[in-house]
């Protein structure tokens, strides 16, 4: 598995080095080159540059994503008779789950995304291959989500979480309610404007859903948001320093 998953890199950083994955360069060369007479702008150091800026920041990302890996693999205890007993299929789910976190993380733009990718792949690790490996939304919430939006959802994890995880799936009205009342209470976050967008940006990832207002609760210019059961799962994989 582990020369599977080396193999995957490996062969991610040889077709970077290909340029195949990177099409907007030669866009961006193209409108260069029609302005490069007039610039005296040389457009082969441009393009050098650009690609040199990319490979290193994936190979950088990749780097750690193998160390974070070793890291969070060490804390968890691993059945190696679930990985003896896979089946082909469930194998090459695996296999696809590694090869995804590779291409995801060498893209992704921090290393605290990397990180959420690396414990994706461990807690997958640890359910065993007979577990459903297609964890590939985890994965793209990994590496889409900003830091202020993580910090955002860990806050309703330590109010909401339990309540969610052992429910229907969300917070009933009343208790979303009650909970993003004194949510603005303790946090200066959840006052902030910029709480609407990393809220529509969490909802488009399927971890928070708008709920209706109490008005008993809540002014009418704040709205109310509970956590999903994926939103939990994702906080239990990928935020743990969070949510204590």
């Amino acid at each position: 598995m582990a020369i599977e998953s080396y193999s995957a890199a490996k062969n991610q950083l040889a077709a970077e080095s290909r340029g195949e994955f990177f099409p907007g360069i030669e866009i961006v060369a193209g409108i260069v080159k029609k302005a490069a007479g007039l610039t005296g702008f040389e457009l082969l150091n441009f393009a050098e540059l650009s690609l040199d800026a990319i490979q290193r920041n994936s190979k950088e990302n990749l780097t750690y994503l193998f160390e974070s890996l070793v890291e969070d693999v060490r804390r968890i205890d691993l059945k190696q008779e679930s990985f003896d007993s896979a089946t082909k299929d469930q194998r090459e789910a695996l296999n696809e789950l590694v090869s995804e976190a590779v291409v995801r993380s060498a893209e992704a733009k921090s290393k605290q995304r990397v990180r959420r990718i690396s414990r994706v792949l461990a807690n997958a690790f640890r359910s065993g291959p007979k577990e459903n490996y297609e964890k590939r939304e985890l994965i793209d919430a990994a590496t889409q989500i900003a830091e202020s939006d993580a910090f955002i959802l860990g806050v309703m994890m330590r109010h909401q979480g339990p309540t969610v995880k052992n429910g229907p799936g969300v917070a009933d009205i009343n208790l979303a309610n009650e909970t993003w009342k004194k949510m603005r209470e303790l946090n200066e976050e959840f006052r902030s404007p910029h709480i609407h967008v990393s809220c529509a940006r969490l909802q488009a990832h399927g971890l928070i859903i708008r709920m209706d207002r109490n008005t008993s609760a809540l002014d009418l210019a704040t709205i109310a948001y509970s956590m999903t059961t994926f939103g939990v799962q994702f906080c239990e994989w990928c935020l743990q320093e969070l949510v204590r």
